[in-house]
């Protein structure tokens, strides 16, 4: 990915390693600004910084709305008539960072004061949350409608299926995150409840929370492959408890 921006005599062109990344990945890449002017220019605190940012703020270009998490800075602090410098920039997302939504996103942002310009970074969930989700599709037939950044992970909004004994589940909210080595997943389902209690029968709609820590054996079976039959087994144990019972 790349991105040049012009503040005379200044010429910035930025480089990253890779198109996208996923929550716990290093974004790698380079900096490089030219001097096209006919004198010296300061460059003390200018540089690259990983910052966060609401994205309407951007678009409007609000007074600072990038939030910077980490900076790396030019080490020469001048640049002669003619001269260019370039910054090698490594910044970690961390496992429970923010993903990229509808909302909110990380940007690089570069220049003087690391805030002249900035590029929009696309951070998705970590592969190994997709491919739970993918499990409750192809096994309960949940079906993803939007993912977004929660306060401590990631939460996936799930229609569920319209088979009988799930037909009380009117929504679940499915949120991801590691505590150090262990998968944290809480479920947050809205059931529909008939209540029996006044003269009128109605459907009221209820909360109902459930929150699973797996240890790394019982999510994973080694690099990129994820232990399927132990993680189907806690879903299935989770919905057990929301299922309607004696369904024919």
């Amino acid at each position: 990915m790349k991105g040049t921006f012009f503040n005379k005599p200044l010429e910035w062109n930025i480089e990253t390693v890779g198109e996208s990344w996923q929550q716990g990945s290093n974004i790698t890449g380079t900096l490089k600004v030219k001097n096209h002017g006919t004198e010296t220019i300061n460059l003390a605190d200018a540089g690259v910084g990983l910052a966060y940012a609401e994205i309407k703020k951007i678009h409007a270009r609000a007074e600072g709305a990038l939030k910077l998490d980490a900076t790396t800075a030019f080490e020469q602090k001048e640049l002669k008539a003619g001269e260019e410098a370039q910054l090698s920039f490594s910044f970690t997302v961390g496992p429970n960072s923010p993903v990229t939504d509808k909302k909110a996103s990380y940007y690089l942002a570069y220049g003087r004061q690391f805030n002249e310009n900035h590029l929009q970074l696309k951070i998705d969930p970590k592969a190994l949350y997709t491919k739970i989700v993918g499990l409750l599709d192809t096994f309960h037939r949940f079906k993803q409608k939007e993912f977004k950044a929660s306060k401590k992970g990631v939460e996936f909004k799930l229609l569920p299926p319209t088979s009988r004994d799930m037909a009380n589940i009117d929504s679940l909210l499915l949120t991801f995150s590691m505590d150090e080595d262990k998968l944290v997943m809480k479920y947050d389902f809205q059931v529909k409840k008939l209540d029996t209690s006044s003269v009128t029968t109605k459907i009221n709609k209820e909360n109902l929370s459930i929150e699973k820590l797996l240890a790394p054996k019982e999510y994973s079976l080694g690099k990129d492959m994820i232990n399927q039959d132990t993680l189907l087994k806690s879903v299935e144990a989770v919905l057990s408890e929301v299922k309607l019972k004696n369904v024919y």
